[in-house]
């Protein structure tokens, strides 16, 4: 189902978050700027180096171990991002993205990095470009001291997707017996970072949402299929996102998010 049949050209109150998401930007393109669903977008993937850079003293990314890659869009002077873990290109207007199907990782990804490039065009949104180098670990530092600062002396957060820099920002701000993570790589659940056990994020994340005070998750959820099942457990709790992949559609719907680095 496209787009435009899961809006029916028309405002709905669709039922999932992406959903969501594809009637606002619909919505907004065919109210504000309609002349522009004839124009070009390109979208493509990224290598490490161009999507990350080297960010010492992190080895552990998921973007260093091949086991998601960026998707960037190219629109006008603007880009866009998105994770996926099934990397491949796609050429096509405007109009054409709002065709695809949003069943599969692959085509939600391509929408949403096109989202972020078009909406970055046109001021909806901002930080659309993952951050590299010395960056992520800057942005980490930066989010374990906000959250530091706003959770108080005995505040509990639980990051939703393992992302080392961050986690080492939040356990060097707030000590690893405040700090919960989960993620869905088999690869991760199990170890001991920075003194914290990652949790199955299928099988634990009610118990990571209880524990906690608030939620802070990858934007990656977006594109991966599970932002709905992480926004039912973390419902009337605190829950900010972070990354580029979630930049614009952040704006668009109202989300918190903090992505300090990213261009």
């Amino acid at each position: 189902m496209g787009v435009r049949a899961c809006c029916g050209g028309r405002a709905v109150n669709c039922a999932g978050t992406l959903d969501r998401l594809a009637g606002t930007f619909w919505e907004r393109l065919r109210r504000d700027s309609s002349g522009l669903l004839g124009e070009l977008l390109e979208i493509g993937p990224l290598d490490t180096a161009h999507a990350i850079g080297n960010p010492e003293p992190f080895t552990d990314f998921a973007l260093q171990r091949g086991q998601e890659r960026l998707v960037e869009a190219r629109f006008r002077d603007a880009k866009g991002q998105a994770f996926t873990s099934f990397p491949s290109s796609w050429r096509g207007t405007v109009g054409d993205i709002l065709q695809l199907s949003l069943q599969e990782d692959r085509e939600r990804a391509f929408f949403v990095a096109a989202v972020n490039a078009v909406g970055k065009h046109l001021g909806w949104g901002e930080k659309t470009v993952h951050c590299k180098d010395s960056s992520p670990k800057l942005c980490g530092e930066k989010i374990g001291a906000r959250l530091a600062d706003e959770l108080g002396a005995k505040g509990r957060v639980a990051l939703v997707g393992y992302q080392p820099a961050i986690l080492k920002g939040l356990t060097v701000s707030l000590s690893a017996d405040r700090v919960c993570v989960t993620d869905l790589n088999p690869e991760n659940i199990g170890r001991n970072v920075d003194g914290v056990i990652v949790l199955d994020g299928d099988n634990d994340l009610e118990r990571a949402a209880s524990w906690s005070d608030m939620a802070l998750a990858t934007g990656s959820t977006l594109t991966n299929g599970t932002i709905d099942v992480i926004l039912k457990a973390f419902q009337g709790k605190r829950i900010v996102f972070f990354g580029t992949t979630i930049a614009v559609p952040a704006a668009l719907l109202g989300f918190e998010r903090l992505c300090f680095e990213a261009e």
